[in-house]
């Protein structure tokens, strides 16, 4: 356990996108998909569609969870590897997670491409479901506390995995203590110009030169043709839809909030 927790860190800590030998978006989501899953056959992992689709979906969601407040701790770290060794994994199996968990932290992960996939496999597997929300919650609060880009990212989790918010509340009761009511309530005050900023990309001090720059790219990143040329079904280009409305909404938010023309 030692030794796996510090081969991981090591990784973690010197891997740069650069060093990636690809890109998570040099091909499709179905072929990045596709990859992993016989990667995953190929190391003697013989758990069956749901449990390699877990697999997939859990350790590249925990890199971009454990990243998108900007660093990875120690104690996230830490975390990844117990659930290696909870779920028994060998040599070739660890490797692929720590892979897929680089892979995750990498700006052009589209997490909602591969949420949306994990739920259409998974989604009569309610437990299946929950246990990953768990596990991304355990995740979060592994350094003690959750940031409002961890509890904003939790929460879009939720919405993609129709995860209702009696259940999210209850599995981070269970996880964080009374601690998540009060954290979820100071979320629930800051929330909607928050949601907007960390959507976008920005701040609540980027100018409107910035603001208009991020909208741009993310409405050409999510653009419905985009995702259609790149060989999408009509699950995804229905959430590229949704996500491009998102993203407008977060841009007329900041705007009007910031009086922009």
């Amino acid at each position: 356990m030692a030794n796996l927790t510090e081969v991981f860190s090591q990784t973690i800590r010197s891997i740069t996108p650069e060093a990636l030998s690809e890109r998570f978006f040099s091909n499709s989501v179905s072929n990045w998909w596709l990859e992993a899953s016989k990667l995953l056959a190929k190391s003697g992992y013989e758990g069956g569609e749901i449990q390699e689709t877990f697999f997939v979906a859990v350790f590249s969601t925990m890199g971009r969870l454990a990243k998108v407040d900007g660093r990875v701790s120690e104690a996230e770290v830490k975390f990844a590897s117990r659930v290696m060794e909870h779920l028994k994994l060998n040599i070739e199996q660890k490797r692929l997670a720590i892979r897929l968990f680089n892979q995750g932290k990498q700006p052009d992960f589209h997490i909602d491409s591969v949420l949306n996939r994990f739920y259409r496999i998974c989604r009569h597997r309610v437990s299946v479901l929950q246990v990953f929300i768990e596990t991304q919650l355990q995740l979060a609060n592994a350094d003690g506390e959750l940031n409002d880009r961890e509890l904003l990212l939790l929460t879009r989790m939720c919405k993609r995995l129709d995860i209702s918010d009696a259940i999210y509340k209850r599995i981070g009761r269970r996880v964080c203590g009374a601690n998540f009511d009060r954290r979820r309530n100071a979320e629930s005050a800051m929330m909607t110009m928050n949601d907007a900023c960390n959507l976008l990309g920005v701040t609540r001090l980027s100018n409107q030169d910035e603001v208009k720059q991020a909208y741009r790219r993310l409405i050409s990143q999510y653009h419905p043709d985009r995702v259609i040329a790149q060989g999408a079904d009509e699950m995804d280009v229905s959430l590229a839809n949704d996500t491009v409305q998102d993203i407008q909404q977060a841009y007329e938010l900041v705007c009007r909030v910031r009086k922009f023309k």
